[in-house]
């Protein structure tokens, strides 16, 4: 995993600065799944939080949160969910134009899909994409 991102930061170093147009477009390079992970966590250290992000080609990007029994892939239910679109500028990945849901209850760690709610703001999903740049630096 850190290896994929490692290799992500040059990818995105190198086409920074390459591009000097600093026109916005898709990355092929960035194309593909990207999972962050945080062990450990409530109460009691019972639950994973686990956190993907899919870049697609066409310049659209799914993400979710979820959260897990620790130590397991059992699913206990979602944080987030979002659908959009990304674009990069002067080398720098940005998620627009999304459809995002999330838990209701902030002193919960997860609600069933369908019971997550429209929200707007982009909060997650910045943190993520801070994750893959500093990770790969």
């Amino acid at each position: 995993m850190n290896q994929k991102l490692l290799f992500l930061g040059m990818i995105v170093l190198s086409i920074y600065g390459c591009n000097q147009n600093n026109e916005m477009r898709p990355i092929k390079e960035l194309v593909g799944p990207y999972e962050f992970k945080m062990e450990k966590v409530g109460k009691n250290h019972e639950i994973d939080f686990v956190d993907r992000l899919q870049f697609k080609s066409v310049g659209i990007v799914y993400g979710e949160g979820i959260s897990n029994i620790s130590g397991t892939n059992q699913v206990l239910g979602y944080r987030y969910y979002f659908n959009g679109s990304y674009k990069i500028e002067d080398g720098v990945v940005n998620i627009i134009e999304t459809d995002a849901f999330q838990i209701d209850d902030e002193d919960s760690f997860f609600s069933l899909k369908d019971n997550l709610i429209y929200k707007d703001g982009n909060q997650v999903w910045d943190q993520l994409l801070k994750k893959i740049i500093t990770r790969s630096s």
